[in-house]
């Protein structure tokens, strides 16, 4: 296949994907007329925290890792983008700047467009504006949600809630009652998102793993969000 022939492919599958079917044709050939597709290994940067915003990606394949870090450099919070999701959406018009650190979690395929190809969309298209209204507001629900979650003194607590909110991100449904984090996951990884150590993440890992509240085999998890969610409260 020609490097035409793979951009008209991926076109044709971005066109179909919810956050560009608002787009009108003019506005969609516009937005790829310097489409690129990329691939990434596993731990490469995309971008870094204050990089000029001016790419707007959308992930075809993999899992995105997103981390902002205060100023003092103590306290970082971080978010994913799983597969058919596209980012960022956060200072759209607005900061000049990335509000976080973009790294390939698992090896990715990505499509990148211009930001401000998008940014002149959503100004001008009120169907794409609705669009990415709604997409912002789930991305309010879900780090309020995760905020609440969090708080608590409790490390072992945080290490339960940090899985819940993998499974709500990135879980894929196995049965009807149980999920699993189709992506390698690694105990350090857990325990940055726990804000704890590893040897804790491993630890309660270890327990839940014994108690047969979840399942960790190859570096992925696999559990009932009704029965973990039960230690949590």
């Amino acid at each position: 296949m020609t490097q035409t022939q793979s951009t008209t492919t991926y076109r044709a599958f971005l066109k179909q994907q919810a956050e560009f079917r608002a787009f009108e044709t003019q506005e969609f050939d516009q937005l790829t007329t310097h489409l690129q597709v990329k691939q990434y290994a596993k731990g490469q940067i995309l971008f870094d925290q204050g990089d000029r915003r001016d790419r707007f990606y959308y992930v075809i394949k993999g899992v995105i890792r997103l981390e902002r870090v205060d100023a003092s450099g103590s306290f970082s919070f971080i978010n994913y983008v799983k597969a058919q999701k596209a980012f960022p959406y956060r200072g759209l018009d607005l900061d000049p700047d990335y509000p976080y650190t973009a790294m390939a979690l698992t090896p990715i395929t990505i499509a990148v467009f211009d930001m401000a190809d998008f940014e002149t969309v959503v100004a001008e298209n009120r169907a794409v504006s609705q669009q990415v209204i709604r997409q912002m507001s789930q991305l309010i629900e879900r780090t309020e949600t995760r905020l609440q979650r969090m708080v608590t003194s409790s490390a072992a607590r945080r290490v339960q809630q940090a899985l819940l909110i993998l499974g709500t991100d990135l879980g894929q449904p196995i049965n009807e009652t149980e999920i699993e984090i189709p992506y390698p996951m690694t105990l350090i990884e857990l325990a940055h998102i726990s804000g704890t150590t590893r040897e804790t993440a491993g630890q309660v890992v270890n327990k839940l793993v014994a108690a047969g509240t979840i399942s960790y085999q190859r570096k992925r998890f696999r559990f009932s969000p009704s029965v973990l969610g039960a230690l949590t409260k």
